[in-house]
């Protein structure tokens, strides 16, 4: 049952790497038989996986056409960003109180050097500070739906990689470093208010770079 189990798990993990990191692209045709023998997994496991994937809104099934990978549009966006604009201000206020001063600083330090990371490092260290922030809510049922709200937006990231405007890379470590400053000085509904506006120029920045 225990390697069975596993065999379910990495066809999983195998199939949602793969999509966020772009090797299966938004609208590619995923077939069970080519997946079992890329994988290296019997098909019954990569049949679970695909039902846990659809559930995940990383594929969609079409009757009598089968599974695809879904689509990064307007309305995949709109719902990511709508999830973090209501969401992450709430995370952070949840958070304040048990966030380290010592990490903070530590973060800040790394954006201060931010223009001189390449942009995949960019996008780790943006990744890393949004997940400090949620890993610090001690609660199990917002970090599960975020989580996986963060990790569609990886795969929006990369799409997005070579559209990149260093005006907006600039811009956004500003914001990072400035809502830390204001967590740092106990500035609370300052750094919502900051954080709620950071998540905003996002948006509009990935709706107008995609669409």
């Amino acid at each position: 049952m225990g390697c069975y189990l596993n065999l379910k798990e990495k066809a999983y993990d195998l199939i949602k790497h793969k999509i966020m990191n772009i090797d299966f692209k938004p609208g590619d045709y995923l077939e069970e038989k080519k997946l079992s023998e890329l994988l290296d997994v019997s098909r019954t496991p990569i049949r679970e996986a695909l039902a846990r994937l659809e559930s995940e809104i990383w594929i969609t099934s079409l009757p009598r056409k089968g599974m695809f990978v879904t689509q990064v549009d307007e309305n995949m966006l709109n719902s990511i960003f709508q999830a973090r604009k209501n969401f992450e201000p709430i995370i952070l206020k949840m958070a304040f109180s048990n966030l380290s001063e010592i990490k903070l600083k530590i973060f800040k330090k790394r954006f201060e050097v931010y223009n001189s990371l390449s942009q995949e490092e960019r996008d780790k260290l943006d990744n890393d500070l949004h997940l400090y922030f949620l890993n610090s809510v001690d609660n199990v049922f917002v970090k599960s739906m975020m989580n996986t709200t963060f990790e569609h937006l990886i795969r929006v990231r990369k799409i997005s990689f070579d559209k990149r405007s260093m005006e907006r890379i600039y811009t956004s470590n500003d914001e990072h470093i400035h809502i830390i400053d204001l967590i740092l000085e106990g500035k609370k509904e300052e750094a919502i208010k900051a954080f709620e506006e950071h998540i905003e120029n996002s948006y509009i920045y990935y709706l107008g770079l995609l669409f």
